[in-house]
């Protein structure tokens, strides 16, 4: 379920860096600069509160499958053992997808409405 949101976060940010860079390119050819610029800036906005929607969701979903896997693991004594066994050491990947791309992405948006 976190790929799942994440692929449909990373294609709604992916289409609006489309809309920023089109717009930017559009306004330096045709010397709309003041407007453009607005509008760029309005997408890096979104931007930003859409990683910040990204990385909400994806704590949510964290903690709802660590709370059912805690569950399993008191009640099915094989899942239990099965964790156990698969066990590896270090962050899980979907720490990252949950935390570390949405906030990549933050700082992307971040920069990108400072420099524009």
């Amino acid at each position: 379920m976190i790929m799942q949101r994440g692929n449909l976060f990373l294609v709604a940010q992916s289409l609006q860096l489309v809309a920023y860079t089109a717009i930017l390119s559009t306004s330096n050819e045709t010397d709309q600069h003041p407007s453009g610029i607005v509008t760029a800036h309005v997408i890096a906005a979104f931007g930003i509160v859409l990683a910040a929607i990204w990385i909400y969701v994806g704590h949510r979903q964290i903690r709802y499958t660590n709370a059912l896997r805690a569950r399993l693991a008191a009640t099915v004594s094989d899942f239990a053992e099965t964790q156990a066994a698969i066990h590896l050491r270090g962050p899980k990947a979907a720490v990252f997808i949950a935390y570390t791309i949405p906030a990549l992405a933050g700082i992307l948006w971040s920069l990108l409405l400072a420099v524009s």
